[in-house]
């Protein structure tokens, strides 16, 4: 076997495992040597291959493994009737030449790891979003609805049963969902429904029926969407009552791509969900802040520390005055200690120490980087939704460049009010008259003071 060979052969097994328990002939995955390098751009494009059932839903992560440069991003993505997957990442806040691990997971387990560096763009770095591919054989029983992105797709249903039936489309996993009762009033046996790819996500009408003798009622409203709905393949399920807890009838809404489509789709786009700054900075002795995107969410837990850095706290926080963020409060002078430790901003926004969860300081808090994990929710287990880091620096050194701008950026207190407190400076313009008088009079003011 040649040293080619060989190679190919070792990067191969790196690029492709099995989780747990499981067969390499059972769940496999690879990824497509033309998706890397990803480099620090918008819309880097993850493909390849699986040996998962087409409509699979599977999370494709990528996790910095630099300390310096911490991020977290997923995407929660279907396996298409081709068995092929695309993930699409917005890598243009990570710098150049971090370190990463690109993983893909499936049920918990993990279907390939493969690390790598983000590279330097120097031109045109953005992937172009590949064709969705018509699968050319399919099962009788699964419909295949095809409409090109922007179009009407024509979802035909059987209600030769009598009784009305709910269609739904799409499901959490690849974030966009829409549920709806459908009546064949009629009685024609069939009720043709008519799904708008452009009014998806918008407060336009998605779902309709084509024959106005039938009738049609959202029962789970569409999530709000910050571009044209995303072309791949959606399964949709058909009930046989206004019920979902019964098996359906499936089928497939096959979305190809449409670049026009998604240049006229204009929608302003939403922050997602994690840490504002993926780096806080803060002096020892100063409250530092840490700004919280909650988007959708009801409530995120942070946790701040480790145990590999001696001090760890972990809160829930919500949001109380609609922003959807928390501006949270960090005390350094207050960690470890009887005090608060964490407070929000705002008054209208809650935070919630979990109990024993603050680790308890004989002294200040070190000076020193502290991870930040943001989750989802109340708790604080799993796979962090976000990472950052809390900087925490010696409270010895006097930052001139904080203060360059006059206040303070927590207490806004001005560089005037700062000074009160500190050293009396009396510059050599003081002495403006010269001769005997001005010097006595120096001399009576540092007597003063030293009084």
């Amino acid at each position: 076997m040649s040293v080619r060979s060989v190679a190919l052969a070792a990067m191969l097994i790196a690029v492709v495992a099995t989780g747990p328990g499981l067969t390499a002939a059972e769940q496999q995955a690879t990824v497509s040597e033309d998706s890397l390098p990803l480099y620090a751009d918008e819309q880097q494009v993850v493909t390849g291959e699986t040996t998962l059932e087409s409509g699979t839903e599977m999370t494709v992560r990528l996790v910095s493994e630099d300390a310096s440069s911490p991020f977290l991003k997923q995407r929660e993505v279907s396996v298409q009737p081709n068995g092929t997957f695309v993930a699409q990442f917005d890598m243009s806040n990570v710098p150049a030449n971090t370190s990463y691990e690109l993983s893909a997971h499936v049920d918990g387990d993990t279907l390939f790891e493969r690390t790598g560096t983000v590279a330097e763009c120097d031109g045109n770095c953005t992937d172009p979003v590949p064709d969705i591919q018509t699968p050319t054989e399919t099962d009788s029983d699964d419909k295949v609805v095809t409409v090109p992105q922007g179009g009407t797709a024509e979802i035909p249903i059987s209600m030769s049963d009598g009784g009305d039936k709910t269609l739904s489309v799409g499901s959490e996993a690849v974030n966009y969902q829409i549920n709806a009762t459908v009546s064949d009033e009629d009685d024609d046996g069939e009720v043709l429904v008519l799904f708008d790819t452009a009014a998806a996500g918008t407060d336009s009408e998605t779902l309709s029926v084509a024959d106005d003798g039938d009738s049609l009622t959202v029962t789970a409203t569409e999530p709000d969407l910050s571009s044209t709905l995303a072309p791949a393949a959606y399964t949709y399920r058909v009930f046989e009552s206004r019920e979902t807890d019964a098996t359906p009838t499936t089928g497939t809404l096959l979305i190809e791509a449409n670049e026009t489509a998604t240049e006229e789709f204009e929608v302003e786009e939403t922050a997602e969900f994690g840490f504002e700054e993926s780096v806080s900075n803060v002096q020892q002795g100063d409250t530092g802040r840490i700004s919280i995107v909650l988007t959708s969410a009801d409530a995120a837990t942070i946790s701040i520390g480790s145990p590999a850095s001696n001090y760890e706290i972990n809160a829930t926080v919500r949001d109380g005055n609609g922003d959807d963020r928390v501006g949270l409060l960090f005390d350094t002078t207050a960690a470890g200690h009887d005090e608060p430790t964490l407070e929000t901003a705002a008054d209208a926004d809650a935070v919630a120490v979990e109990s024993g969860s603050e680790v308890a300081l004989d002294s200040q808090l070190a000076a020193t980087d502290y991870d930040l994990s943001l989750y989802r929710g109340t708790d604080a287990t799993g796979q962090p939704d976000a990472i950052g880091t809390l900087v925490v620096t010696d409270g010895a050194n006097s930052s001139t460049d904080a203060a360059s701008d006059g206040v303070n950026s927590v207490t806004g207190d001005t560089a005037a009010q700062q000074s009160q407190d500190g050293d009396f400076e009396i510059g050599a313009g003081a002495i403006a008259v010269g001769g005997v008088l001005a010097i006595a009079g120096v001399g009576l003011c540092l007597r003063s003071i030293m009084n």
